[in-house]
Formats: structure tokens, C-alpha cells, sequence
């Protein structure tokens, strides 16, 4: 630790590489300090497919003039030589330039020119904006730091506890390794987060109440949640808000990236069900350094992680529901469905019971697997028992 380096973090790039040199906009999504500059710097040092880099960063000074699309086409003309051949423009946090997409889709025109751009709000390509873009951009999400990964930047093996308990921020490997550190730098993320992706940019006024709904959706990772349970929760504490209110709130806090709705499904009925949704945190880090860490906690802590770790290989989660009966996650690629039971550890017959009846209970031939800390193989029936720390470091799991 303590050192600065640029890690070849392959699985982003990986999802990224096909599409450079094509003609269409590449949007790196994510929250704030998840790694989206350090993927673009990597990129940028490409100089095997581009002659020139123009690289914009908006949270540096020195491009604070560009406000607007008419600031960015001017910045880029000035910067680009014209004997270049193949140029790449970068523009690092692009949400903070005004109608941004308009100067983009004009130089994705140019077939000299290859774009990049990167943002910390989901909304990036929302409504009329992703109507513009329609069929000219691809988007790359960017989450913290996997398992493997962090056991790159620290290097040297790090334990499973200090991933649990502080989380995939890549800017916590700057630092000597010191808990109190940890905590401090991510705590001052999280308020980054919180006050430039969703006090600023939404309005907030009521900044304590969007701190006491964070606090409360941390608190129940791995928990089936509703506005109205929120609502009905913080009544009981005297403490008055409107559904709307929390409603936004949650969309606030998906759009900056803090949190992961994942909806329920039916999964002998094959459809999404409305009503309940369980919310999962982008960094475990930042959920800790607001609530604390609790080894009370470890299961839903598991979940999460897990959930994380699905996502980042690219499915589609939800959390599945047969009969009376929960499965943690249905995760769905390219029409294919796997079934994953999350546990600390099979204890007791009672507990592995629990946990493999659930996907028992399911009657297709879909993957079915159960994830927990327990060392000893405990697969039955067809249905796979894995170790977490080896699902979470060998993707092909």
C-alpha cells in the first residue's frame, strides 16, 4: 500500500476493447472514485490504436471553463493536431457539461475520431437523451473493486474480513493499511457522493432526512423493502415524511450509484412481481463507514457481496420467489437462468435443509447453486455447494 499505480483492471477493459475505434459514444458509468478515470488513463495510453489523446477531466480547473457543448467542440478543436489520423477524446465526468450528447454524436461523425466519456449519475442516459444517443452509444458500468482485484492493488494477501468490512474503493490502497484511515477517506466519498450526485444535483433541502433513509436501506441489506415500509418505520420513530418523498429519494440514491434495486420474480409464474424490492449497497465500504459493521450482520453483508459480484459479471438479478419459499438471487444472461441460496455457514441439518429446499422446490434444469463459508462440499441433488471466497475469485464459477 501507499504506492500509486495503475492496475490493468482486464474484466472492465475486457467489456470495453471491442468497441474502441467504433462509431459509437463508449459511456463509462459508476459512482464517484469507483475507477472510471483510472479505466479512461488506461485507455489513453493506448498508443497502439490512437496517434493523439485529448483527454478532459471536469474536476480539474484548468477545463472548468468548459461549461456547455459549444465550450467542448471549441476545447477539442484547439487541442487536436491536424495531421492526426486517429484521435481518441476522453471527457471525464461528463454530466457536468451541458447538453453534452449534442457535441458528442457530431464528432462520432468524424471517422478520425473516436469517443469516450464517463459519468456518475444513472440518469446520463435517460429519457430524451437516450432517445438522441438511440443506437450510437454503448454503455460500461464501472463498480468498485472485486475480491481478486483488491488483492491485486494491495499486494499482498489481504483477508476476506478487510474486504467484508471496508469494502472495493480503489483509493483506499493510497493509504497505509489503517482502519481509522479507511474509514475517514471512505466516509468522505460517501459525502461526495451524497452531496454532488444528490444534494446539488436534485435540490435536496432535507439533507439529514436523505442521510437517515441511506443509514435505514443500509441497515437492511438482504431485507424485502418498500417505500411504504420506510415510511411506516420512520412514522413509528415520529419522524414525519411523504411516500413521494422517499420514493425520490431511493431513485436519487440508484441514480448516483449508492444503491442496486433488484426487483422480485415469480419464478414458477415466469414474471416480475411490483410490489417489495430488495436494495443492495454499490460499495460495502461505504455502507460500514455510515452504520458501522456488525458481525450480526454477516448475512446479509454475504448477500450483498454476492449480489455485487453477479452483477459485475453482467446478469440480470433478481431475487426469486417460489411458492412460500425465497431464493436469494435469479440471475438471468443471454435467456439463460441460474439459481444461487446465499449462507454465512451449513451448521446444522436444519440450516442446509433451509438452504437447499428453497431451489429443490424449483423444477427446472436451470444451474442451481449454494454459496456459502463453509470449507466441506455439502452438494446434494443436483444442486452445486460452493465456497464464497472461491466463487468470488474464479469468475468462471
Amino acid at each position: 500500500m501507499g504506492r500509486s499505480v495503475l492496475y490493468d483492471r482486464r474484466m472492465c477493459l475486457d467489456k470495453l476493447e471491442p468497441f474502441l475505434k467504433k462509431p459509437l459514444v463508449k459511456v463509462i458509468t459508476g459512482m464517484r472514485r469507483s475507477g472510471k478515470t483510472s479505466i479512461m488513463h488506461l485507455i489513453a495510453n493506448r498508443s497502439d490504436l490512437y496517434d493523439f489523446v485529448c483527454f478532459i477531466d471536469k474536476e480539474d480547473y484548468l477545463f472548468d471553463h468548459i461549461r456547455d457543448y459549444h465550450h467542448l467542440m471549441k476545447e477539442v478543436e484547439k487541442q487536436i493536431p491536424a495531421e492526426a489520423k486517429s484521435i481518441l477524446i476522453l471527457v471525464d465526468e461528463v454530466q457536468e457539461i451541458q447538453h453534452w450528447e449534442k457535441a458528442v454524436i457530431s464528432l462520432i461523425k468524424r471517422s478520425e475520431l473516436d469517443v469516450v466519456v464517463s459519468g456518475s449519475n444513472a440518469g446520463l442516459l435517460s429519457g430524451e437523451l437516450a432517445s438522441l444517443l438511440t443506437g450510437r452509444f454503448i454503455e460500461i458500468e464501472i463498480g468498485t473493486l472485486s475480491l481478486p482485484e483488491s488483492l491485486e492493488f494491495s499486494g499482498k494477501e489481504t483477508h476476506f474480513q478487510d474486504y467484508l468490512q471496508f469494502g472495493g474503493l480503489p483509493g483506499l490502497y493510497q493509504f497505509e493499511s489503517d482502519p481509522d484511515v479507511f474509514t475517514r477517506y471512505i466516509q468522505s466519498v460517501f459525502d461526495s457522493v451524497l452531496l454532488r450526485d444528490i444534494v446539488q444535483r436534485y435540490n435536496v433541502r432535507n439533507v439529514q432526512l436523505l442521510r437517515r433513509i441511506c443509514a435505514f436501506v443500509f441497515d437492511n441489506t438482504g431485507n424485502i423493502l418498500s417505500a411504504k415500509k420506510i415510511v411506516d418505520y420512520f412514522k413509528s420513530q415520529r419522524i414525519s415524511m411523504g411516500l413521494e418523498t422517499v420514493l425520490n429519494y431511493l431513485s436519487h440514491m440508484e441514480d448516483a450509484y449508492l444503491i442496486h434495486r433488484v426487483g422480485r420474480y415469480d419464478i414458477k409464474g415466469r414474471k416480475h412481481l411490483d410490489l417489495g424490492a430488495k436494495y443492495f449497497v454499490s460499495d460495502l465500504g461505504i455502507r460500514n463507514a455510515l452504520i458501522g459493521y456488525r458481525n450480526a450482520d454477516i448475512a446479509g453483508l454475504l448477500e450483498n457481496i454476492v449480489f455485487l459480484e453477479l452483477h459485475r459479471r453482467g446478469y440480470r438479478v433478481s431475487v426469486g420467489s417460489v411458492g412460500k419459499y425465497e431464493v436469494d438471487f435469479v440471475a438471468e444472461k443471454s435467456g439463460d437462468l441460474e439459481y444461487f441460496q446465499v449462507a454465512y455457514l451449513l451448521t446444522s441439518p436444519e440450516t442446509a435443509e433451509r438452504e437447499f429446499h428453497s431451489l429443490e422446490m424449483i423444477k427446472d434444469n436451470f444451474p442451481k447453486t449454494v454459496i456459502s463459508m463453509d470449507d466441506v462440499d455439502h452438494s446434494r441433488n443436483g444442486i452445486r455447494h460452493i465456497n464464497l471466497i472461491n466463487f468470488l475469485m474464479n469468475s468462471k464459477t
